[in-house]
Order: structure tokens, then C-alpha cells, then sequence
């Protein structure tokens, strides 16, 4: 691969990795990964497509993969945030309660998430501009929650939290590292690579504001559009966009499909 950012889908997230040299002395080298998140405006370049709309990502998963004989210092992996899994699950549930709350009138807000956490339960209306803020300043954006996958694998699933969609940078890729990796042998002659992927399930992609291009094509046109086919029809642009990027986009036959959404190659800093 000569170009790593070319085969990331762009639209919708960004993804670079990096890596320390691997020394000789048998010290271990940190593995860095930049990622953000952002809303995709999809299907405004192609010139074959009738409509265009916007895509979000509700949850995804980043997995690091090593070559032989690589293997990760299991003790340096960046674990979750919060550290406390009893935290973890309390900010889940009260993200559950509050989408509930909501009957899906409205998106997922501070303000909702904040009654749902408070002791009381209070409703959103109760809720101060304080309690609001203070949720958006010591609760994380993204929850990051670590899946351990042997001594060459290692994934993170990425949930947001006073979001409904994943936004912005997750950590900070350069002073957090992902993970050190050590030479589990003699070092090949060849350097052995370090892999980063993000992957999602086919329900986690959030597709909306489908609107047609043309403001002439006809209410027969618009009805076929926007009804049926609407969602079939933007999942299939999707097939398109990810094999223009080199990405294998699975068969997306049901909600659990799982997408390769951006694979790049750890490049040594």
C-alpha cells in the first residue's frame, strides 16, 4: 500500500496509524492511531446516482492486528474511559432510559442524559443548564471499551455518549498510544506490519435526509425514491463507494453485516 489515507472512506471518518522504530535491544514500541468522526454527505460526486444523503456512525469498532512475531505488552493497551466498569454500565443504562424518555421524539441530548443519571430521575425539563453542561464536561464523548483478541490482536468498541452519532477524535493519538508492541523473536528482514481497521455492523450506519438531486424528475420518480427503495438504494451507493475504496463490503444483507470501513497500515515514525 503507498497510500494509506487513500483507501480510508473519507466521507465519514478519518484514520492514520503510526509506530516507534522496532529497536534491537528488546524494548517495545508504542502504536499510535489517529481517528475522528464526522457526518458523511454521500452520493454529491456521483454523477449516476439520483439522490444524496447524509450518514452517521452510532457505534464502530477500531482493531490493531500484528505480523509475527510482533506481539502486543499487554500491560501498556489503552483500556476504557471511564476506568470504572460500574461507571461504564451506569452511563449505558441512563443512555437507554433517556433514548426511552424521548419515544424517539427527539435526538439524544446533555439534557436528556443528564435526568437520566441524576439520583431523583428527574425530568428534562427540571434539568439546569449547569447539570447539562457538567454532564458535557466530565462524562467522555466516546465511550471506549476494550475487546482483548490475543497476543497479535486488539480492538476498542466506540459508542458515544450525550450523542447519537460518533463525533470528533476519541483520544488524544498522540500523548495515548493504543498500545507497545515488542519483537516476540529475531527481527525479519523484512519489518513485519501493524495493521488498524475500523469496522461496523451494517445497522450501525445511520442514513438520513435522502433527497433527489433533480427538482424535475417526476412524483412517480419521488414515490418509487422515497419509499421501498429509498434505504436499499442508498446501501447499495455504499457498496459502490466502498469498492472504489478498496474496502470489501460484505454482502450487507442484514443489520448485523459487518463493513470494513477504513484499513490502513502502521507506518514507522
Amino acid at each position: 500500500m503507498t497510500n494509506n489515507r487513500a483507501r480510508v472512506f473519507g466521507e465519514l471518518l478519518a484514520l492514520d496509524a503510526w509506530h516507534e522504530p522496532f529497536p534491537v535491544d528488546g524494548k517495545s514500541s508504542a502504536v499510535h492511531v489517529e481517528l475522528s468522526f464526522h457526518e458523511g454527505r454521500i452520493g454529491g460526486r456521483s454523477s449516476d446516482f439520483p439522490f444524496t444523503f447524509t450518514l452517521n456512525l452510532k457505534r464502530a469498532t477500531l482493531t490493531v492486528r500484528l505480523e509475527p512475531p510482533l506481539e502486543i505488552e499487554r500491560n501498556t493497551v489503552a483500556r476504557s474511559v471511564p476506568d470504572s466498569e460500574i461507571e461504564l454500565t451506569r452511563i449505558r443504562v441512563a443512555k437507554d432510559a433517556a433514548l426511552a424518555a424521548l419515544h424517539g421524539s427527539a435526538r439524544l441530548n446533555p439534557v436528556a442524559l443528564a435526568a437520566a443519571l441524576s439520583v431523583s430521575a428527574k425530568k428534562t425539563t427540571e434539568v439546569s443548564a449547569e447539570e447539562a453542561l457538567r454532564v458535557v464536561q466530565t462524562l467522555p464523548e466516546t465511550l471506549v471499551s476494550p475487546r482483548p483478541g490475543g497476543t497479535r490482536e486488539y480492538s476498542w468498541e466506540l459508542e458515544p455518549t450525550y450523542r447519537e452519532s460518533l463525533r470528533g477524535q476519541p483520544w488524544n493519538p498522540v500523548e495515548v498510544p493504543r498500545l507497545r508492541v515488542r519483537i516476540g523473536g529475531d527481527l525479519p528482514t523484512l519489518a513485519p506490519t501493524i495493521k488498524a481497521e475500523i469496522t461496523c455492523n451494517l445497522c450501525d450506519l445511520d442514513i438520513r435526509d435522502i433527497q433527489l438531486k433533480r427538482g424535475d424528475i417526476g412524483s412517480k420518480v419521488k414515490r418509487i425514491v422515497f419509499n421501498e427503495i429509498n434505504e436499499a438504494a442508498a446501501i447499495q451507493h455504499l457498496k459502490l463507494v466502498l469498492r472504489d475504496a478498496q474496502l470489501e463490503p460484505g454482502t450487507l444483507d442484514n443489520r448485523f453485516s459487518n463493513i470494513l470501513l477504513a484499513s490502513v497500515l502502521a507506518i514507522p515514525a
